[in-house]
This record gives C-alpha cells, structure tokens and sequence, in this order.
C-alpha cells in the first residue's frame, strides 16, 4: 500500500500555513504587483543607461576619450566658461573659430564630464548625423535619439555636404531641442570674431536655423594658437 506524500509531512504544512497567513501590515497582491512592476522599470532603465552609455563610448573618437577641463589651454576655456558651461551656462554652446583651435577639444572635456555624471550624451558630426536620419539609414531611432537626450553633440557643422533635404532634417533636429529646452553643443570653423561666425552659419543653413541653434544660448569664439601636435621627427 502506497503511503500519501502528505502524511509524511506530520505539522508542516500547518506551520508553513501560520507563516504566510495575511496580517495587517502584509503587502497586498495589488502592492506586491506595483512594486514588481517598479523593479521591472528600474531594471529596464538601468539597461537602458548602460546601452546609452555604451554607444556614446564606441561613438566618441578615440583622441577624444580623455579629454577634460584640466587639458585645455587657457585659450579653449576662456573665463572658465567651458569647465562651468553644463552647470551654469545657457542651454546651447557654439564653439566657433579657425580650425585647429580646440573646439571639439573643448566640446568633448565637457561630453565626457556630464557622461561621467550618468547623464545621457549623444554626439555625432553633422555629416554622420545626416546619413543616419536617412532612410535607408541603420540607424533607426537616431532623429528620436537626437532629439531627446539630455545633451547632444553636434560636432564639425558646416563640413557636411548641405542639401534642402539636410536643412529640413537639421530645421527640426534644432527646434525639438529649442521647444523641450535640451542642452547642445555645436563646433564649427569660422572667422575670429562671433558676428563673422553666425554669418557664416546663416549664409550657409539661412537664419532659421541659426536662430534655433543660439536660442537661449551663446556663441564662443576659440581664436587662439593651433593646438594640434605635428610630429616631425621619427
């Protein structure tokens, strides 16, 4: 004769029935399912950082990767407004002037600081940002990503081979970010002095989207001596 599980188990299963018998102060099955829900969430948006974080890191060139304040010249920060600029500053930053000055330098000192903050950074040159908002493009959430991280990098504007199909995509990159008040940076060449720069951004993208781009925001002019090593001897 088989004996039943149960009659071996002698006063378990009228012990385990004390310890999980509902009190006042157990959790209902609502709470319990909100709360699995909140950690479900948390989960998601930790995963969520950490592939944000990871495409910023294989995005960022390499030279750029340990950039910060403490490399640049008093040149590339004058007054201290790059090393303040995320903590004080306007919502916007175009970083102007002649090649070799330090302007991406100086831009990806202050990307790497606020990634290093956890705090969501998209960079991209504009000539890359135009190929990935195409569609045919790989890149499928780049307008959304553009658009809605906390910063985003616009680096070498004005490189970029400029169509009336790139001015509609840059018209609404710029003005998503101007409505929703969200922090950009802009490196472009230009003539030594602010007003030369936003004229030479004008006569090439036309004074909407210039407007867009320093909406609430300033434009430095990086002029001093070149900054890139040129090795002549090996």
């Amino acid at each position: 004769m088989t004996t039943p599980i149960r009659a071996t188990l002698g006063d378990w299963p009228t012990r385990a029935a004390s310890n999980t018998t509902p009190t006042t102060n157990s959790p209902t099955l609502a709470e319990l399912q909100a709360e699995a829900d909140r950690r479900e969430m948390d989960a998601i948006r930790a995963r969520q950082a950490a592939n944000r974080a990871i495409v910023y890191t294989r995005r960022r060139p390499t030279r750029y990767a340990n950039a910060t304040y403490n490399q640049l010249t008093p040149a590339q920060n004058p007054d201290g407004k790059i090393t303040r600029w995320w903590d004080h500053g306007p919502r916007a930053l175009v970083l102007a002037g002649p090649a070799r000055t330090g302007k991406t330098t100086a831009a990806y000192a202050i990307a790497n600081d606020v990634h290093n903050r956890d705090t969501w950074v998209t960079v991209w040159t504009a000539a890359d940002l135009s190929a990935a908002l195409k569609p045919d493009s790989t890149e499928p959430f780049a307008y959304d990503y553009a658009t809605t991280c906390p910063l985003l990098v616009l680096d070498d504007l004005g490189r970029e081979r400029v169509t009336d199909w790139w001015l509609e995509q840059l018209q609404r990159v710029v003005d998503a970010r101007c409505a929703h008040q969200r922090r950009l940076i802009v490196t472009t060449n230009s003539a030594p002095n602010a007003d030369a720069a936003y004229d030479d951004l004008a006569t090439r993208y036309g004074h909407p989207v210039v407007e867009r781009l320093i909406d609430d925001g300033g434009v430095l002019v990086l002029d001093g001596p070149a900054v890139r090593r040129v090795v002549n001897q090996w």
